[in-house]
């Protein structure tokens, strides 16, 4: 929908995921303090670039930060935001400390319209946005999570992007023909 609406720039460039998860986490800084949450970050150094669409990475990591500040409640918690390399990928962990989600709801957390949160709290459409990015962008999402313990979305981005994937028109290679 926001890429519709041109709310997003999806050529893909060389992006640097550290710098992404930094812009993101000053994006949040307000609601944390307010919700008395902690974001902590682990993040590799030298970590490898990536072929990616920076703003889309954006949307995804926003939606999974202010997910997991959510998931929280009071006295308050911890996210943890972590990147690793992994061979031909790189890997972008969201880890909070909130309530969980029940195992009936895991297989639906992707799903169009599924929310769990009060009625004009959420639509429903985040995590299956964000499902939608990760994808096109050749990746994988995988969530893991216990009750009472927190969740864990891990994404998987290859360092490549896949064929065919917008790419910025000053990458293409021609004779201007």
């Amino acid at each position: 929908l926001l890429s519709f609406a041109r709310k997003t720039d999806p050529t893909v460039r060389e992006v640097n995921l550290n710098e992404v998860v930094d812009k993101v986490i000053g994006l949040t800084s307000q609601k944390t303090r307010y919700a008395n949450v902690r974001v902590e970050t682990e993040l590799s150094p030298g970590l490898p670039t990536i072929q990616a669409s920076s703003s889309e990475l954006q949307q995804v990591l926003l939606n999974l930060v202010n997910n997991a500040i959510d998931a929280i409640e009071r006295p308050g918690g911890i996210v943890t935001v972590a990147t690793r390399p992994a061979g031909d990928e790189v890997v972008l962990e969201v880890r909070d400390t909130g309530k969980g989600i029940p195992e009936a709801n895991l297989a639906r957390i992707f799903d169009p319209f599924f929310t769990t949160k009060p009625v004009g709290q959420g639509t429903g459409l985040g995590l299956s946005i964000c499902y939608g990015i990760v994808e096109k962008m050749g990746g994988r999402i995988t969530v893991e999570s216990e009750i009472e313990k927190g969740s864990t979305f891990t994404v998987f981005l290859p360092r490549e992007a896949p064929a065919g994937v917008g790419k910025a028109e000053s990458d293409f290679e021609g004779d201007g023909s």
